[in-house]
């Protein structure tokens, strides 16, 4: 077993070598025949990306970072894990590219149920406003709590006693609060006091 581990450190010292050289045709065909695709692939699946998206990044593996950066590897012997580490930072920051969008999806989909922006006449701006926040009541309880509490005066600390948070905790999720509370009340600025 110790015997097909240095073998496989040998095919990775070996690939990395021939990308220094200038020879990345032959390293490529190596990292074929000698199978790392498939198993960077199965690495990159395991972690809990979808099969495609796992091609997607191992293509972009061996051509942006095995071709291109194969020279900031300090010793070469260790060409194995250098790939194992480079590949891992990249699962990573595709996990948080993904995370982003599942985030901005969910926002698009909440902003769609919002009732049409449609402005009456004699309507106050603090009428608008409070008719918004009675929607997004609706949406996100919780925040609509601390909104509320916002516009009564109370401050951060007040607001932390009575949701029982941290004061980093509260003041951050205050920051929030109003970040999820915005798209909801843009439709009040238009409205002239």
């Amino acid at each position: 077993m110790a015997k097909e581990k240095q073998s496989k450190r040998h095919q990775a010292t070996e690939i990395i070598q021939l990308f220094r050289e200038g020879d990345s045709d032959e390293a490529m065909r190596l990292f074929e025949k000698y199978g790392l695709r498939k198993e960077f692939i199965g690495f990159v699946i395991k972690s809990g990306i979808n099969k495609e998206d796992s091609r997607d990044l191992v293509q972009e593996f061996s051509i942006d970072k095995l071709c291109m950066q194969s020279d900031s590897i300090k010793n070469i012997e260790f060409a194995r894990t250098w790939m194992y580490q480079v590949l891992r930072n990249m699962i990573n920051d595709k996990g948080r590219i993904l995370k982003k969008n599942r985030e901005v999806q969910f926002d698009e989909d909440r902003d769609q149920y919002q009732a049409p922006k449609i402005l009456e006449e004699n309507q106050t701006r603090s009428g608008c406003v409070q008719e918004q926040l009675a929607k997004f009541r609706e949406a996100e309880p919780q925040r609509a709590e601390v909104i509320d509490l916002i516009q009564k005066g109370f401050n951060t600390e007040e607001i932390r006693l009575i949701i029982k948070r941290p004061y980093g905790a509260t003041r951050e999720f205050m920051s929030q609060c109003r970040k999820k509370f915005k798209p909801f009340i843009e439709i009040c600025i238009e409205i002239e006091e």
